[in-house]
């Protein structure tokens, strides 16, 4: 008689297993016991955003209300997602999008209420700098007065935790989810030095990217894992209360 020694996953993972079975087939759900590598998962917050919904293929705007922690498990079926570490800074409102700040604030208490997905912030910073124009006239100003935005501080706390939770043992790979090149070299000491496994999950295939040759395995989203792991409209807090989706993301 075959028993049953299938690994008991945490609550939320049966995802995971039914996407395991359809990689490994039967001998998974008939009893054959596997070891996934405890793995935590970097995202680079802008650069997941825009590679997902502002790139030449957007996906929809209902899919921003995004559960990270499932998002994740289900594009790494094979790992033992343990936490999910999401960087980005706070955005303030401005003319032309003056309840972005709001969107923002929302997905992110979501994503704090789920216990395995932890939130780092930075800032985000805005001035007036004059840029010359692409195709001035032969008369007139040549130059512009616009806008320069910068994100301060989420690609070096993503690469600090990025190389501690290495040192520490907190992990045996880790997943980038970015295409930032700033990332290579801790991704290469992490690896290198640190002898941990590293992988990148791509968001946007429309390109190369930076990391190809350069990481453990490249992994590629697909619209399937959007769909599938989305939040509920109205998210518990752990505080009380709840938390709606926003109405444009709707």
């Amino acid at each position: 008689m075959l028993c049953d020694t299938s690994p008991r996953l945490r609550p939320g993972a049966r995802n995971r297993r039914k996407a395991v079975s359809a990689h490994l087939g039967p001998s998974f759900e008939l009893g054959l016991t596997l070891s996934f590598p405890r793995t935590n998962v970097y995202v680079d917050g802008f650069n997941f955003y825009y590679a997902a919904f502002r790139g030449k293929r957007p996906r929809a705007a209902r899919l921003k209300w995004l559960n990270m922690a499932e998002f994740t498990r289900l594009v790494l079926p094979r790992h033992d997602v343990r936490l999910v570490r999401y960087f980005t800074a706070t955005v303030k409102p401005v003319e032309w999008d003056p309840h972005q700040h709001l969107r923002q604030g929302a997905y992110l208490r979501a994503l704090s209420s789920l216990p395995e997905v932890s939130v780092h912030t930075g800032s985000f910073t805005r001035w007036k700098v004059r840029r010359p124009l692409v195709d001035p006239p032969s008369e007139g100003p040549r130059t512009a007065l616009v806008w320069d935005t910068k994100e301060k501080g989420s690609d070096v706390n993503l690469a600090t935790d990025l190389l501690l939770d290495a040192f520490e043992d907190r992990y045996e790979t880790a997943i980038v989810i970015s295409d930032d090149s700033d990332l290579l070299e801790p991704v290469r000491m992490v690896r290198e030095r640190l002898g941990k496994r590293v992988g990148v999950v791509r968001v946007r295939t429309d390109r190369g990217s930076v990391f190809r040759g350069k990481v453990d395995l490249l992994v590629e989203a697909r619209a399937w894992h959007f769909e599938r792991a989305q939040l509920p409209d109205d998210v518990p807090l752990p505080t009380g209360g709840t938390v709606s989706r926003p109405t444009s993301w709707r």
